[in-house]
């Protein structure tokens, strides 16, 4: 897959129009197209814009996706916008990506300002604005939204207007917990095999960021439950140098492989991993495959990542309002066999991860997918609950 930037510049170069920032829209960028744009550009503090002439196709599909951040977080933001231009593409759509940056008291502002325009389909995700999204869907019945990362709470959204779209992250994280459990006895250069201790970061302890850890715990726990597994939280989304430090720590602390959910911290976690010479395993994107080419030495330590398809799930959702095969008063679950989530099978994985583990990793995939293997989910479990594993396994 080609890096997000790059595609948004591909993508752009076909004409992109700077404008200033709209009322109430703070630092937000928005990035929109459709069939005629200008080529005119301003620079400096700005908003990202294409506008047209009134021959404009007034049949197009319109789509929206509002980012409560920016992009470049190399997860899911970037990953869903990816899935927009798709959209584009694939069913001729005028679409806009507004990243609304990280002043939440503009965000819904920015919510109700696209439901009062034309938009067909207004997309959002995670779970830092559920209750905004949840509240303007309710106030717009005749709007279609869709809502990743996330259910609905259909007793908010009473109109049957707001699609949730969910993932098995906890799925693919036990499968990275089986891969770094499995490569502590693979004899790699890079693993102290006296050491039975692995490492977990993650962005926030929050629901869906221990959705990864459970599913970790319980992969590693498969193969060996005597492996202890150390867990850190940077309390941040997007904090690279606490990242750095603290993932620095769990190498320091013995951890020979660490595991990732970081968010937009993770490149603090790669350059961790480079500094340590330890294997990294990421999270959200296939980040090998994104850093190759600009930042090898960082790269080349990170052994898979745990996939979050979020912009192939996008194109699925809008397809399936389209067609009529799915429906805006429903939240649908996706994971490992739908291909919404699983691990990168990228170069560095198929030079560095043995035959044998690769192929246990198949028989693993094929359990979880025909109920063999039932994954635990944080979501479904108290905090007590998830504190309770992740002491056991310190």
């Amino acid at each position: 897959m080609k890096k997000v930037l790059k595609l948004i510049l591909v993508c752009a170069l076909f004409s992109m129009v700077l404008t200033a920032c709209g009322k109430n829209k703070g630092d937000a960028n928005e990035t929109s197209t459709q069939d005629e744009t200008s080529d005119e550009q301003t620079t400096g503090d700005t908003s990202t814009d294409e506008t047209t002439d009134s021959e404009t196709n007034k049949d197009a599909l319109k789509v929206v996706y509002l980012v409560n951040g920016n992009l470049g977080d190399k997860g899911f933001y970037d990953s869903a916008a990816i899935g927009l231009f798709e959209i584009k593409e694939k069913f001729g759509a005028e679409m806009k990506i507004i990243e609304m940056g990280r002043d939440e008291t503009s965000y819904e502002g920015h919510f109700l300002d696209v439901s009062e325009q034309d938009w067909d389909v207004i997309i959002a995700g995670t779970w830092s604005v559920k209750e905004i999204a949840q509240n303007t869907a309710a106030q717009f019945p005749e709007k279609k939204y869709v809502f990743f990362d996330s259910d609905v709470d259909r007793g908010i959204v009473t109109d049957g207007n707001m699609m949730g779209i969910t993932y098995n992250s906890n799925q693919g994280a036990f499968m990275a917990g089986v891969l770094a459990a499995q490569m502590l006895d693979s004899k790699d250069a890079k693993i102290d095999a006296s050491k039975r201790t692995l490492g977990f970061i993650g962005s926030m302890d929050a629901g869906n960021i221990n959705d990864f850890l459970v599913g970790y715990l319980e992969g590693v726990a498969y193969v060996d439950p005597e492996i202890k597994v150390i867990t850190s939280y940077v309390g941040s989304f997007e904090d690279v140098p606490k990242c750095l430090e603290m993932t620095t720590q769990l190498y320091n602390q013995g951890a020979q492989i660490v595991y990732a959910p970081a968010s937009q911290s993770i490149l603090g976690a790669a350059t961790a991993a480079l500094n340590s010479d330890k294997y990294l395993i990421a999270c959200d994107q296939d980040l090998y495959t994104q850093l190759i080419d600009e930042k090898p030495d960082i790269a080349k330590n990170i052994l898979t990542s745990t996939l979050k398809n979020v912009g192939e799930s996008l194109v699925t959702a809008v397809g399936g309002i389209v067609d009529g095969s799915m429906t805006c008063d429903q939240t649908y679950s996706l994971g490992l066999d739908s291909g919404a989530v699983g691990l990168a099978y990228n170069e560095n994985f198929d030079k560095i991860v043995p035959d044998d583990i690769k192929v246990n990793l198949d028989t693993v995939k094929d359990k979880i997918i025909n109920g063999e293997i039932e994954v635990s989910s944080a979501m479904k479990m108290t905090t007590e609950e998830v504190s309770a594993l992740r002491d056991s396994m310190k």
